[in-house]
């Protein structure tokens, strides 16, 4: 390696460094800047797709998609509100607080409500692009990462697949989320421990894009069963450590490790119980929608000897269901015009 590269090589890191440790102390912006010079120079030293530089589009892509979440989330909603953090805080990014004071109207002449429309459709705009160059970012690390068979590499390959899954989730893609959160599992659930919470985590993203898919809903809640399985799994694992610790001789750091075991073991029971509450309003919800669809069916469906059972039942269950009949007006109105004519031919009449 050339002095010129050993230094190019030698910056990018630095780089990495702070950018890595920018994204940790949620400075998106600071991390998009200097994780995107990282990369620029290690595709000068390494060339494009070197295994040397994973690591640095993987970040930059996160980076990336943290920082267009934040924006999102500035406009309206994220598209993973309704997450149940599964993975301890320092495993996985949050997201960011809202920043404020993000709109700013320049030309006080111009009515606001333009000013709102165009700017509110300029940074939703903007947001797709972000999100769209997070995609790619992160494709990239994906492909750079499938290049090695080892078992670290293959971790993070299956990291980049949850991520892009997220992006396909705040665009509201959840059909394009699945593949790449049934990759991830696939490749966690080969290499990690059957009690390992990353693995809930997976599970659990994989339910939230299932949920809201457009074939494949019902699949959902097995998904939050496996990860309140895996939940449960843990506990067993944590409770038998602690009663290891317990037949051994006492000391301070087997009391704090206790400590430690009990706390998880807590937040665990939480996260069960969100995660059972979440399957049992998931059940509920969808069993209501079968049934309308059902009903629905019943009624568009041509009568038979086969569904005539199923016609009449429908139409029994709609005997006690309140319905706006406008019959009645119907005919209120007919015969106030049939009146009206009446009294129009009188006085013709009498004239």
């Amino acid at each position: 390696m050339s002095t010129s590269e050993s230094n190019s090589t030698q910056k990018a890191q630095t780089l990495y460094e702070e950018g890595t440790r920018a994204l940790s102390l949620k400075d998106y912006e600071t991390s998009v800047d200097k994780l995107g010079k990282a990369c620029q120079l290690l595709d000068s030293a390494h060339g494009e797709l070197a295994p040397a530089s994973g690591d640095a589009y993987f970040a930059y892509g996160r980076a990336l998609l943290q920082s267009a979440i934040q924006q999102n989330t500035v406009l309206g909603e994220s598209g993973q509100d309704n997450k149940v953090d599964v993975v301890p805080p320092t495993a996985q990014e949050e997201n960011a607080a809202i920043k404020s004071g993000k709109f700013h109207f320049e030309d006080d002449e111009v009515p606001e409500g333009d000013n709102d429309d165009e700017d509110e459709e300029g940074e939703e705009n903007r947001q797709d692009d972000d999100f769209e160059t997070a995609w790619d970012i992160l494709d990239i690390a994906r492909v750079i990462y499938e290049k090695s068979k080892d078992k670290e590499t293959r971790l993070k390959l299956s990291d980049v697949h949850l991520c892009l899954g997220d992006v396909s989730i705040e665009t509201e893609k959840f059909d394009s989320a699945l593949p790449d959160y049934q990759k991830a599992l696939d490749i966690k659930k080969e290499y990690l421990a059957e009690d390992d919470r990353q693995l809930a985590e997976a599970h659990y993203k994989y339910a939230l894009a299932l949920e809201f898919s457009t074939t494949e809903a019902d699949k959902a809640g097995s998904q939050i069963k496996a990860a309140v399985d895996v939940f449960k799994k843990r506990i067993t694992t944590l409770e038998e450590k602690e009663q290891g610790k317990g037949k051994g001789k006492a000391s301070a750091a087997n009391a704090g490790d206790a400590t430690i075991d009990n706390k998880e073991i807590r937040e665990i029971e939480g996260l069960i119980q969100d995660l059972e509450e979440k399957l049992e309003e998931l059940t509920n919800r969808q069993k209501t929608e079968k049934e309308a669809e059902a009903l629905l069916k019943s009624f568009l469906g041509a009568p038979s000897a086969n569904n005539n059972g199923g016609q009449q039942a429908a139409a029994a269950s709609l005997e006690n269901v309140t319905v706006n009949d406008l019959s009645t007006m119907i005919k209120r109105k007919k015969r106030a015009n049939e009146d009206e004519k009446a009294d129009e031919s009188d006085r013709k009449h009498k004239r």
